[in-house]
């Protein structure tokens, strides 16, 4: 560190203008000197004297700089400046408005900080810093140790799980009870809700709407398709329900009838809901939404999985299921 003897300041001896006034310092590229000089040697300017031009600083090379977290960005010139500075060191421009160095995120998230000391003190026991003694360099190698045998394990249980399908199957069905376990605690409990009264716009003979609502499975509604028959659910108290389990077809013998493949569920709230089928004989899980505080609702047949002989559309079963 100098003192300058332009303005008096002190401060790094490699700069070009002062950090705490501005003022440029390195004139002729003279360096700074370690002290002002003496009154008595400054000279006086006489009246009528004329004042020699004043010289403007020499344009120098933009070198190649590294810039440090916290460092202040010359907004003229583009040097980094150390936080300290209130002018640039290189053009003398004003920092207060520059831009600071950002840390990197990645520094900011797992970059280590050193340890603050106080002043005075130094690392170590009395200010003498220790070295770790044998029962540090043993937990070291049996920390060593375990890491290694860890590691060992892992790969072994990933060439049995790999080559050997019973262990294959066993971890994969504990893993998938764990999920539903697992997730089961954040799902809605769904409940089963009867309806009170099913009753449909059309039907076959023998084969009325009350039958897909009857909890069995070898009897069937059937209605002609023409029609797009509608069947009637009706409930003695609101409901929300969530979800639809539906058989469709004859189940005695499902190409005897037409199968439903879209219903236009109607809500007595006067909210709707499509729900999608597939063409399968097996029982099928639909979700249901937009029927919260519902009384009732119409399940409109608006598309259909044709058949190769029958002519009418057929619902086993439909079973409903609300919200806990």
């Amino acid at each position: 560190m100098v003192i300058y003897r332009e303005c008096g300041h002190q401060g790094p001896a490699d700069v070009e203008f002062c950090g705490e006034c501005g003022q440029y310092l390195k004139w002729d590229d003279e360096e700074p000197v370690a002290a002002r000089q003496p009154a008595a040697q400054q000279h006086v300017v006489q009246p009528g004297e004329q004042l020699a031009p004043v010289r403007q600083p020499q344009q120098r090379t933009v070198e190649d700089q590294v810039l440090n977290p916290g460092d202040l960005i010359c907004g003229r010139c583009g040097k980094g400046n150390v936080p300290t500075r209130n002018f640039c060191g290189r053009c003398g421009a004003s920092l207060a408005e520059s831009e600071v160095v950002k840390t990197s995120w990645w520094r900011r998230l797992f970059g280590r900080r050193a340890k603050e000391h106080k002043a005075g003190e130094r690392p170590g026991k009395d200010g003498v810093r220790r070295r770790a003694g044998r029962a540090g360099a043993a937990r070291r190698r049996a920390g060593k140790a375990v890491r290694w045998m860890i590691a060992v394990m892992l790969l072994l249980a990933a060439l049995i799980y790999a080559l050997y399908q019973p262990f294959r199957g066993a971890i994969n069905t504990a893993a998938v009870g764990l999920w539903n376990q697992t997730t089961g605690i954040f799902e809605t409990k769904l409940n089963p809700v009867r309806p009170s009264k099913v009753t449909a716009t059309a039907q076959a003979p023998g084969h009325p709407g009350n039958l897909a609502g009857d909890n069995a499975t070898n009897t069937f509604w059937a209605a002609p398709a023409q029609s797009e028959p509608v069947l009637v659910f009706t409930f003695d108290r609101p409901v929300d329900l969530r979800k639809a389990i539906v058989h469709s077809g004859n189940g005695a013998n499902f190409q005897a009838a037409h199968r439903p493949k879209t219903l236009h569920l109607v809500f007595s709230t006067g909210k709707t809901y499509d729900m999608v089928l597939a063409d399968t004989p097996d029982a099928q899980e639909v979700p249901i939404e937009n029927s919260a505080g519902a009384t009732g609702v119409e399940l409109h047949v608006v598309g259909l999985h044709r058949s190769l002989d029958g002519m009418d559309v057929a619902i086993s079963e439909i079973e409903l299921f609300e919200a806990d």
